[in-house]
């Protein structure tokens, strides 16, 4: 038997054996995926994606490969996905509303969507999403009608709410209702630290507020490391979206907010924001002043120093002496703490601009010769090449 034909048999084989593993998405055009629904008796499970979605390719390399993950999607679903850039894609986007990707869709055989999320997950949680769409009781849309027929158990209406938030659904008004009559009391849960965190990202809100008065609780039923993470995303978040907002009142109340909180970490999440700040506003003396109070403050990574350094370097904008001194300082302090090809390339390009032509080739071959295999194959090193040719050039 020739090479060819032996591994045609195996694979062959491995296919009937089922030793495949992964989610087994089926082929056809929409109206054969329909039939292949009806004919098992299974609702279809939708994935829409598109071929520059970052999250889609995570769970094509992960959760859709993933053995138990596809057990359970092929016996209970008929799984199929559709770039919604091509062929039938934009048809699709226009008859389910998709405006997200990834979005997941279980479709019943009259096309009604029966339960809906979006975002990349790992395969625990995307068996148990899957094990809610086949449940009439625990998909989104049966949850819906339980909602509306009036059933307000508590932990009916968490569930609820994480299927609403998870489709990317409205939920404020049930949220609302929620937190309206559950007591204080009740609200020092672990169940209720999840929806909290989950669900109100804003640190005016009073139940925001209300977890941090009542932080040692809440560590106490989740962890001390669980909370500061927390409270340090959620400040993170409150003051990047101010940043972005462009309005210089939200930013400034968003750090007053931030440094009256009492968050340990208040104070470095303020100038590590700050930094963007300035530099999106393009207030250059403000930028560099933040990021020396940053590196010289607290406790940051060489790779940090680093890479500040070298959006110094980079900068045109900034050319004073005195700033570059300082971005200098950074990038000994990173090379003292570890010498690699990044932060010695990040020293060249500083000193080129300081006019040292002299120190920066020699900063430069010293980068060079500390690039590893990987750096030079994927000719990453190239900028010093080229930075080693210019500097040969000025001197």
């Amino acid at each position: 038997m020739n090479n060819f034909k032996y591994i045609s048999l195996v694979l062959l084989l491995t296919s009937q054996l089922g030793l495949a593993q992964g989610i087994e998405f089926r082929t056809g055009t929409w109206e054969e995926i329909k039939a292949m629904a009806k004919k098992e008796n299974k609702l279809i499970f939708f994935d829409a994606y598109t071929s520059w979605c970052g999250p889609c390719k995570w769970m094509d390399k992960n959760t859709f490969l993933d053995k138990e993950t596809g057990d359970f999607y092929n016996e209970n679903v008929i799984a199929f996905k559709q770039d919604m850039e091509k062929g039938e894609g934009p048809m699709l986007l226009k008859k389910f509303g998709i405006s997200q990707f990834p979005t997941f869709l279980f479709i019943d055989e009259n096309e009604e969507v029966v339960h809906k999320g979006m975002g990349a997950k790992e395969p625990a949680v995307f068996i148990e999403f899957a094990k809610q769409a086949i449940d009439p009781a625990l998909r989104l849309e049966g949850l819906k009608v339980q909602y509306k027929d009036g059933d307000r158990n508590p932990s009916f209406i968490r569930r609820y709410l994480f299927a609403l938030r998870d489709a990317g659904e409205g939920r404020q008004e049930v949220l609302d209702w929620y937190l309206s009559y559950t007591t204080d009391e009740q609200l020092l849960s672990a169940e209720n630290y999840e929806l909290i965190k989950k669900m109100i990202g804003d640190p005016y809100h009073p139940k925001f507020m209300f977890l941090e008065k009542n932080r040692s609780t809440y560590e106490r039923l989740v962890g001390a490391k669980e909370v500061k993470e927390m409270l340090y995303n959620a400040y993170n978040t409150f003051l990047v979206m101010a940043m972005y907002s462009g309005d210089k009142d939200r930013w400034e109340n968003a750090k007053i907010r931030t440094g009256e909180s009492g968050f340990e970490d208040a104070e470095k999440l303020i100038t590590m924001v700050s930094i963007y700040y300035y530099q999106r506003n393009e207030q250059w003396d403000d930028y560099v002043l933040s990021i020396d109070d940053y590196v010289n403050d607290y406790n940051i990574s060489g790779g940090d120093m680093g890479y500040y350094a070298n959006e110094i370097a980079r900068n045109d904008n900034i050319q004073r002496k005195d700033q570059l001194n300082l971005a200098l300082g950074w990038i000994n302090r990173s090379i003292k703490m570890e010498s690699k090809y990044r932060n010695n390339h990040a020293k060249a390009a500083l000193l080129l601009k300081m006019g040292n032509t002299k120190k920066a080739l020699k900063a430069a071959e010293t980068a060079l010769s500390l690039a590893t295999d990987e750096e030079k194959e994927k000719s990453w090193t190239a900028p010093t090449v080229a930075l080693i040719k210019k500097i040969k050039e000025s001197a």
